[in-house]
């Protein structure tokens, strides 16, 4: 999950008002792609990791990915719908999202497919990582 702390810092600058957001992609113990989020209406992580791996992911893959993926349509499709496609069998979660919209919907959407899905890797460290969007999503869920 460190590596995928460190995808999503390389958004800090570009990805607001949205989430930064990291993820890797794990086959054999090795990182074997990368993804962050690099601004509104682009890719997410996800979606980015999946593109640089560009091949079906091995049987014992594992997707790290610092935030929750979305499970909802925007500007982009949902993270969860590509998950799936691409065939990852276990999802680790940092930090759940905030946002109201998408708040544990995507780790049971996922589940529901039959993904094994690990969440609270490296929490506090995910939850960070986004100090402002947590706040705006608090603030209109109330």
């Amino acid at each position: 999950m460190q590596a995928a702390i460190e995808e999503a810092l390389k958004g800090r600058d570009t990805a607001a008002p949205n989430p930064i957001v990291g993820a890797v992609i794990v086959e054999d113990g090795q990182i074997v792609a990368r993804g962050y989020h690099v601004r509104p209406g682009e890719a997410h992580a996800e979606v980015n990791a999946l593109k640089e791996l560009d091949r079906e992911p091995k049987a014992d893959a594992v997707l790290y990915v610092t935030l929750e993926p979305c499970s909802t349509l925007g500007r982009t499709g949902k993270c969860t719908a590509a998950i799936i496609k691409a065939g990852i069998r276990h999802v680790c979660v940092g930090a759940i999202d905030p946002n109201p919209d998408h708040n544990g919907r995507g780790i049971k959407v996922l589940t529901e497919a039959g993904i094994k899905v690990e969440t609270g890797i490296l929490e506090q460290e995910c939850v960070a990582l986004n100090p402002e969007f947590n706040a705006r999503m608090r603030d209109e869920a109330s």
